[in-house]
């Protein structure tokens, strides 16, 4: 690519900050109009059921039009949403601002990702993409500090205003500093058509499931399992439980730059083996817990192994894509990990609802042991570049994607 790598990675990173800054004070703000708690929560639904809809319909899309158009696109997306949101009359338009805020989210990260998986060499895509985790992960964890002290400086209203401002510019960096990648010219139908033949491959339906065990983990233990075993189980306040949190998170951005290199140089599936089999353990170990150090401590271990866990799907699903599909594979693999976010903290919630966390961390586990069986029988190593030529597209779909 003709830009840096890091120029996408910086507008990544200000759109997680304003994705995770309004994240203190959303549940407040709705409470602001008089509805219920179980109403609050509907604001996280219809943000995470906006961005399903988009990962599927959106992959193709890209494809279809370019990852420019739709990166610039959705930036304005989320800052007219955001406008909208800090002047809302009433809980069902702040409710409706949240939906097509998922929208313009989910816009945004499928065409930043499909960008780097077409312009970047296979060589180097375990870099690249390790970049762009680091712009999310970075983003997630500077995001709610903001925005709880830009809330405490102003009122609920005001991260909404911030993440306009930062939308604007996103969108102006997007369009200034990014060249355009042309689409591929396929029509819509031959595009569904390639993400449908796509879905029917065992090796990126494995990696799916891996991806949906990766954020199933994500989701359930950093969102659910661990607030909830701190204050329940070991009587944390919110500060200690938050540095676990960021612990963690501080040893994933740790890692996941030499971790880049060495899916890279070493392979995708060695490191994504390790990755979930030693993670698997780990995640069973919170549960023996029994004081804020040693929760501390696996949370640091926790931390380490998922960077590696997490770093080989995305880049081995630009490596499965095949010439004019980059879109569709991209939607597809956020479409499996956005239904692991939305699942894990309901399913894991459920299963701890009678006390049982140590069952709740063990499910966890499992769902990764399953999904390095998968990985071990069905995904090849696709270092190389040599497996998405496997009689995906044919025919008429053969548009491919430009040159890099």
């Amino acid at each position: 690519m003709k830009q840096s790598p890091w120029v996408l990675v910086g507008t990544v990173f200000l759109v997680m900050i304003g994705l995770s800054l309004v994240a203190p004070i959303l549940p407040l703000y709705a409470r602001e109009f008089g509805v219920s708690r179980t109403a609050a929560g509907g604001l996280i639904s219809s943000f995470a059921f906006a961005r399903l809809i988009f990962d599927f319909a959106g992959g193709p899309i890209v494809d279809r039009v370019g990852s420019r158009r739709i990166m610039v696109g959705g930036a304005l997306v989320l800052s007219v949403a955001s406008v909208v949101a800090a002047l809302a009359p009433s809980y069902q338009i702040l409710l409706f601002s949240r939906f097509v805020e998922g929208a313009g989210s989910a816009a945004f990260a499928t065409a930043a990702m499909h960008y780097l998986i077409v312009t970047t060499d296979v060589t180097q895509r375990g870099r690249v993409m390790a970049r762009f985790q680091m712009g999310l992960v970075g983003g997630i964890t500077i995001g709610p500090v903001v925005g709880g002290y830009a809330s405490e400086l102003g009122d609920f209203t005001t991260p909404f205003w911030i993440y306009a401002g930062i939308g604007l510019i996103i969108a102006a960096v997007a369009w200034r500093y990014i060249d355009d990648v042309p689409p591929t010219g396929a029509t819509i139908r031959e595009v569904y058509g390639a993400a449908g033949r796509l879905a029917k491959r065992p090796a990126f339906l494995a990696l799916m499931f891996v991806t949906f065990g990766l954020f199933f983990m994500r989701g359930g233990i950093n969102i659910t399992l661990i607030p909830l075993f701190g204050s329940e189980e070991l009587g944390l306040g919110a500060d200690q439980i938050g540095t676990v949190l960021a612990g963690a998170a501080f040893m994933n951005l740790l890692i996941v730059n030499p971790g880049g290199w060495v899916v890279d140089n070493v392979g995708r599936k060695p490191v994504l083996l390790v990755g979930l089999v030693v993670t698997a353990p780990i995640i069973a170990v919170y549960g023996w817990t029994t004081s804020y150090l040693t929760l501390l401590l696996v949370g640091l271990a926790y931390g380490l192994v998922t960077s590696l866990a997490a770093l080989p799907p995305p880049t081995m699903a630009g490596d499965l894509a095949p010439p004019g599909a980059t879109g569709a594979a991209v939607g597809l693999y956020r479409v499996a990990g956005d239904l692991g976010l939305v699942i894990g903290p309901l399913a894991l919630g459920a299963i701890v609802e009678d006390g049982s966390f140590r069952l709740g961390f063990a499910v966890a586990a499992a769902v990764l042991i399953v999904g390095a069986v998968l990985t071990a029988v069905f995904i090849p190593e696709t270092r190389h570049g040599d497996q998405a030529s496997d009689a995906v597209l044919t025919g008429d779909d053969r548009n491919v994607d430009p040159p890099v």
